[in-house]
């Protein structure tokens, strides 16, 4: 009987240990920012990740760009806001957003965050 007792508390420290040593632990909730400008316009980006429970998460995306005229004078601020749902894969860690199945990566060492062509840098 005391060698069941001991063989359970061991499975059950392996188990926290091995809960605890999950890819899942990764911290990627944060505000990601981009700048980006080309002849035509100019933007900025700010993604905020939240992390709502097991692999899911929300991600807030604020967007401002003003387009430039023929003389390159930018025009109007324009302000645009969405919200995705995304899943964390864990074995490619990478999120793929739900509703039009965009791939987010991260190089988490690094504080970036990679959507499509674009680079985002964490800010907190």
């Amino acid at each position: 009987m005391k060698t069941l007792k001991n063989l359970l508390v061991l499975l059950f420290t392996a188990l926290l240990f091995g809960a605890g040593c999950s890819n899942s632990a990764i911290n990627l909730n944060g505000t990601y920012v981009n700048h980006a400008a080309s002849e035509f316009s100019i933007a900025d980006d700010t993604l905020v990740v939240e992390h709502t429970g097991g692999l899911d998460y929300l991600i807030h995306r604020r967007t401002g760009y003003q387009l430039l005229d023929d003389a390159g004078r930018p025009g109007k601020r324009i302000l645009e806001k969405e919200e995705w749902q995304a899943v964390y894969d864990e074995g490619s860690g990478t999120m793929t957003e739900n509703s039009k199945s965009r791939v987010i990566s991260f190089e988490v060492d690094k504080g970036e965050l990679k959507l499509e062509n674009s680079r985002f840098q964490r800010i907190n």
